[in-house]
């Protein structure tokens, strides 16, 4: 008998835990594209003010973000250091890289290999323009990401504990 409320009590605590953990990307993924935006804003001032050279202007937007997403800017800026490969590259080998650290799905993912393919590639101009561009699809996103957001964190929380305690009364 003891085994069984153990049991139960480990296997309702193990699917809370999954949609709790499930909603929680939901509630994730709006806020790491609000700070992919800043970081953006960031990478802008650094290129049209600072007038720094790209490499640099991706390490200082990355030092200087705690986000989750900041991983974009410094793991690019790691792999144009040794001068192996150009921008567009490093932009998009970083951004497949690292994704699985966030929350961000393939449509995010999507957005940000487009904003690397013109990264390095144009003048100064052309630079601001793509970044501006990468802005506003990253607003798309988000507000997106927001309304999935109230669709399905609280299903998914509900879900896990509505689940675990169908499982158990199954078990039993």
């Amino acid at each position: 008998m003891l085994l069984k409320v153990v049991g139960s009590i480990a296997v309702l605590g193990a699917s809370t835990f999954l949609g709790y953990s499930l909603a929680g990307d939901f509630a994730r993924r709006p806020q790491q594209l609000r700070e992919l935006q800043s970081m953006l804003q960031m990478l802008e001032n650094e290129i049209a003010f600072m007038s720094n050279l790209l490499r640099e202007a991706l390490h200082k937007t990355g030092e200087n973000s705690k986000g989750a997403a900041a991983v974009f800017f410094k793991e690019a800026s790691a792999l144009l250091e040794d001068g192996s490969m150009g921008a567009s590259e490093a932009w998009s080998k970083a951004v497949t890289g690292s994704v699985w650290r966030t929350s961000l799905n393939q449509e995010d993912q999507d957005v940000l290999i487009t904003f690397g393919k013109m990264l390095g590639s144009s003048d100064y101009e052309g630079q601001i323009k793509n970044i501006r561009l990468t802005i506003t699809q990253l607003q798309v996103q988000e507000s997106k990401a927001e309304a999935q957001r109230k669709k399905n964190e609280s299903l998914y929380r509900n879900l896990g504990i509505m689940g675990g305690l169908a499982l158990v009364i199954i078990l039993l």
